[in-house]
């Protein structure tokens, strides 16, 4: 997730592979994301950030002629499976570009095969690391989102904490995580919940009689405006806890009043970063509104591929080693570095919402 200026830095020297030469290469780029359903807000706002990113870099690697081909994972495996073999079937793809770990992870070993560059954006299960391979992801894994979490909740002096999950590898690897991170004795009860669900009475009723001090929520923006009001419905006061999915305009356009005060942990755009900033201008300038994570996500997975493609062209070895060897690189999210596994590591914060607004928590 690497924005380039000029010149990228690779751990302490300079690498730049001028390939102006050579003849215009077709960098064909498969993009599976939720165009429909419960997640089409993160897809959409990938999508932005992503044709934000492909102006730029049509403008900056005239050698490259970059074709974006879209796909809807209806956010499901299999959704996402075939989605990329309809893609497959389609043109020939040098790299794909998935949303969510659910998606990413069903693909995840048919682009393997494939020899198939995979960036992953908004995809945290820890199940997508995987060394010595072609799969890369412009988020950390969901360990930094729930050891935030878990700060706060000690530093809150919660004594008993409710989960309600959405039952998916998304869901299940941020519960996991979190009991992880804090003291068993403070998980009171466990409550999942599946994709297509709308009434959650039945669990919140359970969670309910255990008294909770707070509610840990993973699913999407939908299925939280559902449960905040629910909750509310059968008189269920507690301090309401997520994750980076929390923001989405659903929330509290569905949930209204209700909506404010839940707790979350989001990715960490910083106007003071001079990358974030300049990405920040040219998005509001494109489409009038400010960027969210999603959309920095996007944008940063194209530059990343295309970056590498310019200085690599089709030699997937040397794309496998041009990432992994990037280091402390500028991105929007801070100076950010691949590790064995393809991952990378940046700060979050806590945020909430306050009179109908997504603001940091104070």
């Amino acid at each position: 997730m690497i924005i380039i200026v000029g010149i990228l830095w690779v751990g302490n020297r300079e690498q730049v592979k001028n390939i102006d030469g050579d003849k215009e290469k077709s960098l064909h780029v498969g993009v599976i994301i939720p165009l429909t359903g419960q997640a089409v807000y993160y897809g959409e706002q990938a999508q932005k950030g992503i044709e934000l990113a492909k102006e730029q870099l049509n403008a900056k690697y005239a050698n490259v002629e970059i074709t974006l081909h879209y796909e809807d994972s209806l956010y499901t495996p299999k959704g996402g499976v075939d989605a990329y073999q309809a893609l497959k079937n389609k043109t020939p793809l040098d790299a794909v570009i998935t949303l969510a770990s659910p998606v990413s992870l069903a693909i995840q070993p048919l682009a393997a095969a494939d020899g198939i560059l995979q960036m992953a954006v908004a995809t945290t299960s820890g199940k997508y690391s995987s060394p010595d391979d072609l799969s890369f992801r412009t988020i950390p894994t969901i360990d930094v989102q729930t050891k935030l979490l878990a700060d706060f909740i000690q530093i809150r002096n919660f004594k008993k904490v409710g989960m309600l999950y959405l039952n998916n590898d998304f869901g299940v690897s941020a519960k996991d995580r979190l009991k992880e991170n804090i003291s068993p004795q403070t998980v009171t009860k466990e409550e999942l919940f599946t994709l297509e669900q709308t009434d959650f009475r039945t669990q919140l009723t359970k969670l309910k009689q255990a008294s909770p001090d707070a509610v840990f929520l993973t699913g999407t923006a939908g299925h939280y405006s559902n449960i905040i009001k629910q909750a509310a419905e059968i008189g269920l006061k507690t301090q309401f806890l997520s994750i980076s999915s929390t923001e989405d305009p659903v929330l509290v356009r569905n949930a209204g009043d209700v909506a404010n005060g839940i707790i979350y942990s989001y990715y960490d755009i910083n106007e003071e970063n001079p990358t974030a900033k300049t990405f920040i201008d040219s998005y509001k300038e494109k489409y009038g509104t400010l960027p969210d994570g999603y959309a920095a996500e996007g944008y940063e997975a194209l530059r990343l591929i295309t970056t590498a493609f310019h200085n690599c062209g089709y030699d997937k070895g040397c794309t496998k080693s041009y990432l992994k060897d990037i280091s402390l690189a500028p991105s929007i999210f801070g100076s950010v570095t691949f590790d064995e596994n393809g991952d990378i590591s940046y700060e979050f914060t806590l945020k909430t919402v306050k009179n109908g607004q997504f603001v940091r928590y104070e």
